[in-house]
Parts: C-alpha cells; sequence; structure tokens
C-alpha cells in the first residue's frame, strides 16, 4: 500500500433534506453482441528467454547473486551488501535485513515482492544470464513508493557471482510511482539494480513489477483484448489476438499464470464476460519465445458500482469494486516552466489513467493548481462579505509561500494592514490565458484515454486553503474560461467542489450572477448533507436544466462508522428514482481511500482503509456494495413495514429504502435512529415505542410483488447472514418478523456506539 496525501478538501471536512415521491425507475445496462474468433493454430514456441520476475521468485532460502537470479542488496556507495533472510516474531516469515538481529531497521523485504527502506538505499538486483552475453536486454516495468527516488543500475563487474561498482545510471524518477522502458547490450556478469533510496515513510513499502527479456529468440507478440480491459456490461464478449502470425494462445479468468497454471486453457473462441474476471494470457509461436503475460482484468459495469467511487485509491482496485476515482492533475508538474511541458510527467499521468482504465477505474481529473511560475506577484484585490482585501506585490517567496501585504478595508476604513503569507500554488493566475492553455493541454493528453468529465479546481472560496482569491475572481479567471475550453473540446465541466463551510444559497447566487447553470454539466459539493443534492437538483431544473447531475467528489472524512451504511442507501435511492440509463448522473466519492493505521496519523480513522485494512467504513462499504450487485437497479417501494418507515433524504429520521437488482432480488435497507439516551425507538405514526437495547425487539415487513420466494436474509453491516422464516400473506405477498439487535457482538457493539440500528434485509426469487 502506497501512501496518498491527503490534501484536497481538508481544510473545511464537516462544518456543515427533501425527500421526493418514491417511483420505480431504473438503472440498466444490455450486453454487447458476441464476436468472431479464427480457431486456433498449433505452434511450439520456443523455450523461454532468460526471464523472471522478482515477485514470483522472491521467496527463495537463499539470497545469492547468480546467472538468472534476483538478489536483495544493501547499496552504500558502489559497495553492496546481501540481505540476510530471517529475524524473530512478527520478521520470521518473509524477512529480510542487513541485520539479523535488528531486521526491523533499515531496509526490509516481504513476500508479496514489496521493499522497504528509510532512506538509505535498498536494491534488488538482476543478474543477468551468461547465455545473454552480447545480446540485446529489455528491462521493462514499474515502481510505486511512498515518494522518494527510484534509480536503475547497470554493474559492469564481469563476475556472475558478485555485484559491484562503480555503477551506470540508466534511469532515475523522483516521485511515487515510474514506469520504465529500456534496451541495453549485455555483457557476461552483468546486474541490473533497482534502487530505492530517500523514501519519506518506510514502512509503507514499495513495489517492484518488472521483466527483463533477453533476444535468443524473438518473443512472441503480447496477447491484445478487444474491447480492452476494464468495465464492461455483463456478457460482454472479449477477443483475444497477438500480431504476431500463427500465435497460439493459452488463458486463465482466474488471475493465474496461464503459463504454468492447471486451470490454463487453449484460447478457442471468444471469452464471455459474465462476472468480474482477472484475465491473464500469454502467446506462443513456433521459434519464438513465450509472450510477456497479458494482465486483461475486466469489471462488470453496475450502477451502484458507478455510483459510488472514492478519492486517491489506487489505480488496480478500489475498495468494494467501485469505479471511480479523483486525482490531481497537477499544473506546476506538468508545466513547470511558462511553455515547458514536462513530457515524462505528462507519460506517468497517462501510464496511471490507463493503468485504472484497464482495471475498470475512471479517474475524475482535478485541474489545479496555479504552477508557480503563472501565480499574480504583482498584487490584486477583491471584495468578499462586505469586506475589501487588497493583496500587495509579493516582497519574498519561500517553500511555496509569498509574502505580501494584505489591507483589508470595510466602507473605505482600514480594518488592517500586515504582511501575510499565502500559498503559491492557491493564489489567482497573472494571466488567465496561461490557465486555459494548461486546461487545453489537460484535455488534450487525458481525453484520448476516454476521459470525458474534468473538474475545475477544488474549493475554491476564500478561507478554504484552496483559494487566495474571491469568487467573482475565480468565475472570470479560472472557471468560466475552463467551461469554454472543456466545451469547445468535446468533454464536461465538473464545478470544483462547494465548499461545507459555505452557505449552499451563496452556491445558488454565484451561479445565477454569472449565469452558469447550463455551462455547469456536475454539479458539485463537499461534505453537504444528502438532502442538498435535492436542493441543487431542483434549484438547477428551475433555471432551465432539464436532468441535472449532481455529486459529491468528497464526503466522509469522518469517524462515525456507520457513516456510508446511514448514507449511501438514501442517495442512492433518491438517484435512482430520478430514472434515466446515465450511470453518472449521481455519484458519492468517499474522501479518501487510505490512511496509516496509526492513531497518531492525520485521517487516521476517516478513510476506507487503515493501513493494509480494511476500516470499520470500509467494510460496510462492502457489504453494501454486494448486496446491490447487479447490472439493473431500481427503486423497490412496494413495502411495508411497522413501525411505518419510508424513504428520507434527511439523515436525522430513520429510513427504509427498497431496491430490485437484475429483477431477481430485492435488497432492504433499514436504519433506526434511537430518540433518547434509553435507546428508544418511537413510531412517528403511532406513538408505540420500541426498546432498542432490550430483550429481543423485533419489526415486521411485508413484502409485495414478490413471487416465488427463494430465501429471505438479515444481514448485518459486516455481512453476517441470517436466514429468516416467512410467510404467505397473499397472492406475491410475503412476511417477515425480523430482529432488531445484531447477532453478532462485533456488529451488535458497532450500532450501539452510534446509537442507530443500521441493517438489511435482502430476499431471493427463483
Amino acid at each position: 500500500m502506497k501512501i496518498r496525501p491527503l490534501s484536497a478538501g481538508l481544510a473545511l471536512v464537516v462544518l456543515c433534506a427533501i425527500a421526493t415521491p418514491p417511483t420505480v425507475q431504473a438503472f440498466s445496462l444490455s450486453p454487447a453482441a458476441p464476436a468472431e474468433a479464427a480457431p486456433p493454430v498449433g505452434c511450439t514456441p520456443a523455450p523461454a528467454n532468460p526471464t523472471t520476475d522478482n515477485v514470483a521468485d522472491y521467496r527463495l532460502d537463499t539470497n545469492v547473486v547468480a546467472p538468472g537470479r534476483w538478489s536483495y542488496q544493501s547499496v552504500s556507495g558502489d559497495t553492496t551488501s546481501l540481505l540476510n533472510k530471517g529475524g524473530s516474531g512478527a520478521f520470521a516469515a518473509d524477512e529480510w535485513a542487513a541485520d539479523l538481529k535488528k531486521p526491523e531497521h533499515a531496509w526490509f523485504v516481504k513476500a508479496d515482492g514489496s521493499i522497504g527502506t528509510d532512506y538509505r538505499s535498498i536494491s534488488e538486483t538482476y543478474t543477468v544470464a551468461d547465455q545473454a552475453d552480447g545480446k540485446t536486454v529489455h528491462v521493462r516495468g514499474s515502481f510505486s513508493s511512498p515518494g522518494g527516488r527510484f534509480r536503475v543500475l547497470l554493474a559492469h563487474d564481469g563476475d556472475s557471482a558478485k555485484v559491484a561498482g562503480p555503477f551506470t545510471e540508466l534511469y532515475t524518477y523522483s516521485g511515487k510511482a515510474a514506469s520504465f522502458d529500456l534496451n541495453l547490450v549485455a555483457a557476461k556478469g552483468d546486474d541490473i539494480l533497482f534502487v530505492s533510496d530517500q523514501v519519506s515513510t518506510w514502512w509503507v513499502p514499495g513495489k517492484l513489477k518488472a521483466s527483463i527479456t533477453t533476444e535468443l529468440a524473438p518473443e512472441t507478440a503480447p496477447v491484445t483484448a478487444t474491447p480492452g480491459p476494464g468495465a464492461v456490461m455483463s456478457g460482454t464478449t472479449v477477443r483475444l489476438a497477438s500480431s504476431t502470425p500463427d500465435a497460439c494462445i493459452t488463458y486463465t479468468t482466474d488471475g493465474t499464470d496461464p503459463a504454468a497454471s492447471t486451470t490454463a486453457q487453449p484460447y478457442t473462441a471468444p471469452i464471455a464476460i459474465t462476472a468480474d474476471t482477472d484475465l491473464k494470457a500469454v502467446a506462443g509461436a513456433t521459434g519464438d519465445a513465450p509472450s510477456v503475460v497479458a494482465d486483461l482484468p475486466f469489471v462488470l459495469e453496475e450502477p451502484f458500482r458507478a455510483f459510488a467511487g472514492e478519492n486517491q485509491g489506487t489505480q488496480t482496485g478500489l475498495v468494494a469494486g467501485m469505479q471511480w476515482d479523483r486525482m490531481d492533475f497537477d499544473w506546476g508538474s506538468v508545466e513547470p516552466k511558462k511553455g515547458q511541458i514536462d513530457q515524462a510527467a505528462l507519460a506517468e499521468y497517462v501510464r496511471q489513467f490507463t493503468l485504472a482504465k484497464a482495471h475498470g477505474i475512471t479517474i475524475l481529473p482535478v485541474l489545479a493548481y496555479t504552477a508557480g511560475w503563472a501565480a499574480n506577484r504583482t498584487g490584486y484585490t477583491y471584495d468578499f462579505h462586505g469586506k475589501t482585501y487588497e493583496y500587495g506585490a509579493v516582497t519574498s517567496e519561500n517553500n511555496g509561500r509569498f509574502t505580501r501585504n494584505l489591507t483589508v478595508k470595510q466602507n473605505g476604513e482600514v480594518l488592517s494592514s500586515k504582511d501575510v503569507q499565502t500559498s503559491i500554488g492557491r493564489t489567482p493566475p497573472q494571466n488567465p490565458d496561461d490557465w486555459k492553455n494548461y486546461v487545453k493541454l489537460a484535455v488534450d493528453t487525458l481525453k484520448p484515454l476516454g476521459i470525458t468529465y474534468f473538474q475545475i479546481w477544488n474549493e475554491a472560496y476564500p478561507g478554504s486553503g484552496f483559494w487566495e482569491g474571491g469568487m467573482d475572481q475565480y468565475m472570470t479567471d479560472i472557471h468560466l474560461p475552463a467551461v469554454q475550453v472543456l466545451h469547445d473540446n468535446g468533454v464536461k465541466a465538473v464545478y470544483g467542489g462547494w465548499i461545507c463551510g459555505a452557505p449552499l444559497s451563496e452556491y445558488v447566487a454565484l451561479l445565477d450572477k454569472y449565469k452558469a447553470w447550463q455551462g455547469i454539466d456536475v454539479f458539485d459539493m463537499h461534505y453537504m448533507p444528502i438532502g442538498t443534492m435535492q436542493t441543487i437538483y431542483a434549484a438547477a431544473q428551475k433555471r432551465g436544466v432539464k436532468d441535472p447531475s449532481v455529486w459529491q467528489t468528497e464526503i466522509g472524512f469522518t469517524t462515525e462508522d456507520k457513516f456510508v451504511a446511514d448514507v449511501y442507501p438514501r442517495a442512492f435511492h433518491w438517484a435512482l428514482s430520478k430514472g434515466g440509463n446515465n450511470l453518472d448522473r449521481f455519484k458519492l466519492l468517499y474522501f479518501a481511500e487510505w490512511a496509516p493505521d496509526d492513531p497518531n496519523a492525520f485521517g487516521y480513522n476517516r478513510t476506507l482503509r487503515n493501513g493494509n485494512s480494511l476500516s470499520p467504513k470500509g467494510k460496510t462499504l462492502t457489504t453494501l456494495a454486494g448486496l446491490l450487485r447487479g447490472a439493473k437497479a431500481e427503486t423497490y417501494d412496494n413495502f411495508s413495514t411497522t413501525p411505518e418507515l419510508r424513504p428520507e433524504l434527511n439523515e436525522a429520521l430513520s429510513t427504509a429504502n427498497g431496491f430490485r437488482l437484475d429483477d431477481k432480488r430485492v435488497v432492504l435497507a433499514i436504519d433506526l435512529k434511537r430518540q433518547n439516551q434509553a435507546d428508544i425507538f418511537e413510531d412517528p405514526n403511532t406513538g408505540d415505542t420500541i426498546h432498542l437495547n432490550f430483550g429481543e425487539p423485533t419489526m415486521s415487513v411485508t413484502f409485495r410483488n414478490v413471487g416465488n420466494v427463494k430465501s429471505l436474509e438479515r444481514v448485518d453491516l459486516y455481512g453476517n447472514r441470517t436466514p429468516l422464516r416467512w410467510k404467505s400473506v397473499g397472492r406475491n405477498q410475503v412476511q417477515v418478523e425480523v430482529p432488531i439487535i445484531d447477532p453478532d457482538e462485533t456488529v451488535k457493539a458497532l450500532n450501539q456506539t452510534e446509537n442507530e440500528d443500521v441493517f438489511y434485509l435482502s430476499l431471493q426469487q427463483n
């Protein structure tokens, strides 16, 4: 797990409902038509080139330098020292260190292929096979880390049994992720070192994924898939091919290596994707070496997955299979000087967005923040809430901050005048045309990858920590110019997240002032009650936007462990009630995916993962996403409960929200709020009460229009299932008494802590 900075939207996190009549509307997806495939051709590949993968080869009893082998070493200047396997306690199974008495210090290598260090150099080293002498060696792969320096070095020592300097530097990258593709002519005994150092947080390991091949025999062209890997509709058929003539293809669908797995099978016909499929394939042709193994993952497009997302996740898999992520596309990184484009930085963004797409993840790029060279240094003025703010010329700059005078006036009277420090990156640009050029660069880079939504800035509001200007300045210099560029290039504009610390009425008034409603494709807010989504939806409709799209691209970042279970069913039911087949009209993106599993760390117990483990919020999201799986989702409101519950957007109220999935499953999400410290729920309609923490309280639920019921289960927040007995009470109607208290003590304690009882009913039809 790599560290991802918790940067966006944290200046105001939690500072700050309207229900619509239930209707039955659906989001559904239809499978693609089947495709044709060419018949297989018999072939006998040549022996594999001297090639290996560090993750697969890691579990070795000894760490030695030998031809065709990997070794693990500490590096100091031109001197290397082999790491030793062993240790005690938690380090005994898979830890390597320079000193077995201190396995937890300085360096480590783990069984999954990840490596870590503090600031010193650690190397995963491949010794080139002797038979590759004089041949071309192809080195390719990627490396991720918490942030530091990554280098590929070459040692010309002529000795297959040792590694020695001096080293030739082949590749260097400073940052958090790198991809490389290198060619060199090998000499006997050459060693290729993959070095990580200068890492800021060594307890969070980096990971290398590399392959090394030599041209002893031509390599079969890798397998490609049509359509390409990523999110597809259920029933889509996938064709595999290699551009090498007469190549045979072998594949697996369980994620195992097709070159060695017992589940591998020859490709003879298109493959139907009816579930999430970790497809891997290898090609071979007579006389050629086998291709590299192609990783071709497919996930099913589903309404809830498209509705739910996260911030700053991994490119290869989000919590609960969600399909949307969000990350900055940093102006200063891609254009460090005016007109000077950093092609390596652009390539890294392309790699990350492409990798995410291949795993069914769509990334929402945030267009921000001002490049250092472009920031206003001469001074500017804006009015805000009855006061005038006058920023003078910059007098000094250091560590990403300007020093300049700020004079605050009200009705012409000076209230204060003093030197202040402001963020360079959050300062308005001196020339809005520079900003427009950057937006165009972002579109030109990412649109070919299928990115169609672009978020404009993040939480632009005085005092937010993300904007050092006024709101008029934001609209005229940032928002409106970006909208023009985005729409001129056929992509969509997402408003930059209205901050929860500012009244929603200001948002409406700002858009009214600039007549901006029609130019916004997605109205976005952060950390707002979900009832405000209906407020903005109605305001947009009133102003002529026929089918508004409303997102919250940051929501959560809370210690409330039942937040997802409380909020998401309400919002998803509301979204489905609006109808239509556009899965992108409504979204909640949880902030953030990850924080360290350390009580002293920023973000601890507020994210979906704590370290390498799911947090309670991550577990509840996984449960909910599993229940709401399906290519078709619609509201299900043909039920009744005693006490009476109904869909409610107001998070302070008890609620029941029903969903029908794929015309064969019904899920009810029940949320009972306790009205006082005695754990009493009061039925607002009858006045009757239920003690939610005494005896064996139950509630009655009647399902209608549900023929051929196969099973009915109570599902708790962590996915524990309890079968229920139901009875028929009429044609296609069943009734069930549902226990309210959770049998599982952990989940029971979770519900007790937050003074509400949340659980689900899952009904399966034949």
